[in-house]
């Protein structure tokens, strides 16, 4: 058989393969929730499509070769197909992939199945003289998150959160259902933050998800997240279903491209120098949780917090709590963890991490702590009367 003809039947063995959710799982996409007949989603290749209320995208589930089309844009492909468009948010080059856009969406399937390629020598030649020719790739440059202001092609969604629901009584039921059971998130409150409800017909594949905006030090939107208003839902079916690896339900799903590792939730300069948030940073210290609705309720209850978007923490985060505590609280920093096992899980490695770096810490509960009155408590639940009697005297 030709190397060429082998090539191809090893990579539409390798589509066939691969369950198309672990693929979205890998953009952080919810998983098709059945397994046969047609899986809708946004379109990806082009803004134009996010635009309309056509532009959804259907996937053949019987397909082996997961068969895509889209109603707007009229893109037809394979698995292939879909991650060129979720990569590059546009449609192949030609009437198909070829070339280069072909080979990069393979290696990128690879690396979603965790397959790594070794090179393969000329024939005739050594492996050592091949690698000689390989002529040497350039320094990866470090990671780092753009304004999407100066990012040409996120530009025309910086005001995403503009297009916002805040309003319950126009929300679908799952969605209010989500800010009932938080009725911190008042529309005031929504506003403040630049988040609230993306309705579906909304020009992002965030659409029908809780959106918050993702801002740097200086104020700028990096970048959006969304929450699936289901996902409790979700995850009860998927303990039920004896918690299969592979249909795990996401809570968040970020944009590809924005590392959440680099920033912090609620780090923006102008909102810590707020007197009161100031105030409490200088005489207890700087408080760190893990989700953005943790920051915004205990921001409700004028107590300055940062989330890290996870139960852990990157060296750049760890970076960034050490020079903000020094700075302004004497390398002070108190950790309110969600009381579940990930949670602590987390802060014993948190905690380590900041004390190494000379810092000192504070947890002002814990699983058993109180009686174990707070065991399966995330902060998001906290009320003010169990901030003002139960965690801030022990912060005295």
């Amino acid at each position: 058989m030709p190397r060429n003809a082998a090539y191809i039947k090893g990579v539409d063995r390798l589509i066939e393969e691969t369950p198309l959710d672990r693929v979205l799982q890998h953009y952080g996409l919810p998983a098709p929730e059945k397994t046969s007949g047609e899986h809708r989603m946004p379109c990806p290749f082009n803004e134009e499509c996010r635009q309309s209320r056509y532009g959804n995208l259907t996937i053949n589930l019987d397909s082996s070769a997961k068969l895509i089309y889209a109603h707007c844009c009229d893109v037809r492909g394979n698995l292939l197909t879909l991650i060129h468009g979720l990569e590059t948010g546009c449609p192949p080059s030609t009437d198909r992939l070829r070339g280069d856009e072909f080979k990069a969406a393979v290696n990128i399937l690879k690396q979603i199945n965790g397959l790594v390629d070794s090179p393969t020598p000329n024939d005739g030649q050594s492996t050592e003289s091949a690698a000689k020719d390989v002529p040497t790739s350039p320094a990866v440059p470090p990671p780092e998150n753009i304004p999407m202001r100066l990012n040409e092609k996120a530009a025309a969604l910086v005001d995403l959160w503009q297009d916002c629901v805040v309003d319950v009584a126009e929300m679908s039921p799952p969605a209010a259902a989500y800010f009932r059971e938080r009725p911190w998130l008042t529309p005031e409150v929504c506003r403040q933050w630049k988040m609230g409800y993306l309705p579906r017909n909304a020009r992002s594949l965030l659409r029908g998800t809780v959106i918050f905006a993702h801002q740097n030090e200086a104020g700028d939107i990096l970048s959006y997240s969304g929450r699936d208003v289901r996902f409790e839902e979700k995850w009860q079916k998927w303990i039920n279903d004896g918690r299969p690896e592979k249909s795990k339900p996401n809570k968040h799903r970020y944009v590809k491209g924005y590392h959440r590792g680099l920033e912090l939730y609620g780090q923006q300069a102008d909102r810590l120098n707020d007197r009161r948030l100031k105030e409490f940073i200088g005489r207890h210290g700087v408080v760190i949780v893990e989700g953005q609705t943790d920051v915004i309720r205990l921001d409700s209850l004028h107590v300055p917090a940062l989330g890290l978007c996870s139960n852990k923490a990157t060296d750049e985060q760890l970076a960034k709590i050490e020079r903000i505590a020094r700075q302004a609280t004497q390398g002070r920093v108190i950790l309110l963890p969600d009381n579940d096992p990930e949670g602590e899980a987390g802060a014993k490695e948190l905690t380590w991490a900041l004390t190494q770096r000379g810092l000192t810490v504070r947890l002002p509960w814990s699983r058993s702590s109180h009686d174990g009155r707070f065991n399966g408590m995330q902060p998001e639940d906290l009320t003010d009367e169990q901030w003002q009697t139960d965690l801030l005297p022990s912060l005295q």
